[in-house]
């Protein structure tokens, strides 16, 4: 047989063809392999471009929502979940799942909460009554990736020294 055409274990060694063709020595070729892999490995795995099309995002999305956070799983990306326990298999699944749906800008809703009252304004009059208000901010937390505002008002008010 020709050199190319050896097998190892049944099948043609393509690394020992490439070698041998490119004329690198085979004590380089630990390090050559070494080499493309942690290339391969940077290319698919740090890409930072989502790598999911619309209607895959859609389903890994609802797979998220029904498999993980349904199951406990605490997420990074501001989603609640249930107070259950999950295992280590089904972290590790959720936690992969999870990078995935970051690089594709996937948040979860975070719907507003009203911050406390400030205190009451001085009365606007000091006799024959007068108001005072108090605010109120949206920002406890502030509504963020498509959550509800706060419902009510920021702002209210009521008489003073009305004696």
């Amino acid at each position: 047989k020709q050199w190319y055409q050896r097998r190892v274990r049944g099948s043609f060694n393509s690394l020992s063809f490439c070698l041998r063709l490119f004329n690198i020595p085979v004590k380089m070729s630990k390090f050559l392999v070494l080499i493309l892999l942690v290339t391969i490995f940077v290319l698919v795995l740090g890409s930072s471009e989502c790598p999911l099309k619309k209607k895959k995002l859609s389903k890994r999305i609802k797979k998220y929502r029904k498999k993980c956070l349904s199951k406990g799983f605490q997420s990074s990306v501001g989603c609640t979940s249930s107070d259950k326990k999950i295992g280590k298999k089904l972290q590790r699944k959720c936690q992969k799942l999870e990078t995935i749906l970051k690089k594709c800008d996937f948040s979860c809703p975070v719907d507003g909460g009203w911050s406390d009252y400030s205190d009451w304004t001085d009365c606007s009059a000091e006799c024959g009554g007068g108001t005072q208000t108090r605010s109120r901010t949206c920002s406890n937390p502030a509504p963020a990736f498509g959550g509800a505002d706060c419902e009510g008002e920021a702002e209210e008010s009521q008489e003073c020294n009305v004696d």
